[in-house]
């Protein structure tokens, strides 16, 4: 039987949530290959005769790690990552020796837990995974194609900086306004009067718990676009509050309601 994937020996830096499920979906293939499973303070020496690197990291780590896997790697090899978030690191892997390809990479997938812990093999599944090649760059691409479809998500590809404008709003954004949220209904009303909400807010305070040190990684390297989608929802918010009638929250709900179906039927739950 043909391997599904061409890369016969991955290397996988950084095992929480992401690493950890792509090493699940990996080990559950008929014939996976060899794998390794690096974590903070693990040497990246192990990474040597990898022909595909997966930074699974935070933004900012990947930066670092990338920095020094030319050092590393005596050979040819694929790169890629799990990032949030892609122009730092596409303008970072510019330094790498020819030797060394990059191709960023997103799994827009996530778990209500963290950590290895909450990671499990089917967590790609049905779920798109975004590939942004810098311009000009085809190979691997395919290769690439294959491994990601092999992990049961859906590729798609996009320029580094349109990825960047986009999850910026649909997942950046959310993140940012839940918690915000979340904080504002806490300060003004106390643990005992939390008592009284309905499934509403617990509904919409999901992403609340999730951990501020990975947030500020991604809206660092990703500020003006986040500052961007910020802006057009405090525009929408001033329009409600300053609209003594009733047409702005008319029109805002109307369109809610519009994208929201279009959201239900074009996504997984």
């Amino acid at each position: 039987m043909e391997p599904l994937i061409e890369f016969r020996r991955v290397a996988i830096i950084g095992h929480g949530l992401i690493g950890g499920s792509i090493e699940l979906a990996l080990r559950g293939l008929d014939d996976p290959p060899l794998i390794t499973a690096l974590d903070r303070g693990d040497s990246l020496d192990a990474v040597d005769g990898a022909d595909l690197i997966i930074l699974a990291a935070s933004v900012s780590q990947n930066i670092q790690i990338l920095s020094q896997l030319g050092a590393c790697l005596s050979g040819e090899a694929v790169i890629t990552d799990t990032g949030s978030t892609k122009r730092t690191l596409h303008a970072a892997a510019t330094a790498l020796p020819s030797r060394l390809r990059f191709i960023g990479g997103h799994p827009m997938a996530g778990a209500a837990g963290s950590g290895l812990a909450a990671a499990r093999g089917d967590l790609f599944s049905g779920r798109p995974w975004i590939l942004t090649p810098a311009s000009g760059a085809t190979p691997p691409l395919a290769e690439l194609f294959a491994f990601v479809s092999a992990l049961g998500a859906t590729p798609c590809v996009m320029s580094p900086d349109e990825h960047d404008r986009l999850v910026a709003y649909v997942s950046h954004l959310p993140q940012l306004v839940v918690s915000a949220l979340m904080h504002t209904v806490g300060t003004e009303t106390g643990d005992q009067a939390l008592s009284l909400a309905g499934t509403g807010l617990r509904d919409s305070a999901r992403l609340s718990a999730s951990p501020p040190a990975m947030w500020r990684d991604i809206v660092a390297s990703n500020r003006d676009h986040v500052n961007a989608a910020l802006d057009d929802l405090i525009h929408s918010l001033r329009r409600m509050r300053d609209d003594e009638g009733t047409d702005a929250l008319a029109e805002v709900f109307e369109s809610a309601s519009h994208w929201k179906a279009h959201l239900d039927k074009s996504s997984p739950p």
